[in-house]
């Protein structure tokens, strides 16, 4: 049958920073800060989604820890201006959430993965391309969980001269940035049919607020977890349906983030 996507009529702005969702060197690092920027300031996204990550590093001073205070840095400056920047967790390539879904104004999306029995599901459980779990501190930067696994897609195909209709017929990604896809477009929508309410409820020059009443939402909206979720984790499976609709949380019961992406180390 057809398909269309999380926000199928939202208008999106593509950047093609790097080649890979590993970012591996300062470079990389470096232009993805600078699409980040980009974004927010020549663009005005309302949304930005970042379906990369870099390892952290141990190392105070070097080129890929400067080029990751960069990212950070423009992180910072899109919440200060109200833009929410969704970043993926990672997947489980080491025992750390990458960056700049670590940084603690950015929304960061975790997986889960269906587990089928006998073509019935049975469970929603923790995505893991690999067994090797998080250091029990990382889990706290995770504010929602996010579909990862057995993901329908548009699959890019070069042009023959013809005119395409390329997707994926079969289930075939998989990744935390299918998750943070998931919610990025989750957020537009809710950005777009709520669009009076917020702007009636949040003062223009606290713009910060959009990010934590979203971050908030995906929290507490919907109580469900993944089944083997650790206790030092507290975020829900995202629901965007139930997201979209929850009463707005009132402006005293939000907390600017004053931790700079400059006071994170590892």
């Amino acid at each position: 049958g057809n398909m269309v996507g999380v926000a199928p009529r939202a208008p999106v702005v593509p950047y093609r920073a790097v080649t890979s969702v590993a970012l591996m060197s300062a470079d990389e690092v470096s232009r993805v800060a600078d699409a980040v920027d980009h974004a927010v300031n020549i663009s005005l996204c309302s949304v930005v989604n970042v379906s990369l990550g870099a390892r952290p590093v141990f190392i105070p001073i070097s080129p890929f820890r400067r080029a990751l205070a960069k990212l950070g840095e423009a992180c910072d400056r899109a919440y200060e201006k109200g833009v929410i920047v969704v970043a993926a967790l990672g997947n489980n390539l080491h025992d750390r959430a990458t960056y700049p879904g670590k940084y603690w104004r950015t929304i960061c999306a975790a997986g889960v993965e269906p587990v089928f029995k006998d073509g019935v599901l049975t469970a929603v459980e923790m995505w893991k391309p690999q067994p090797q779990p998080l250091i029990s501190g990382d889990y706290a930067h995770i504010d929602t969980w996010a579909p990862s696994d057995f993901i329908f897609r548009a699959q890019a195909r070069r042009r023959t001269g013809e005119v395409q209709d390329d997707y994926a017929p079969e289930v075939d990604g998989d990744g935390t940035s299918y998750a943070a896809a998931a919610v990025t477009g989750t957020a537009a929508i809710w950005l777009a049919r709520r669009k009076n309410d917020i702007g009636a409820l949040y003062p223009p020059d606290e713009p910060w607020m959009l990010t934590e009443a979203f971050r908030k939402l995906l929290r507490d909206s919907h109580p469900n977890k993944p089944e083997d979720a650790p206790k030092e984790n507290t975020a829900s499976i995202l629901n965007a349906k139930v997201l979209v609709e929850a009463a707005l949380p009132q402006p005293k019961d939000l907390e600017f983030e004053k931790r700079l992406s400059r006071d994170m180390w590892g």
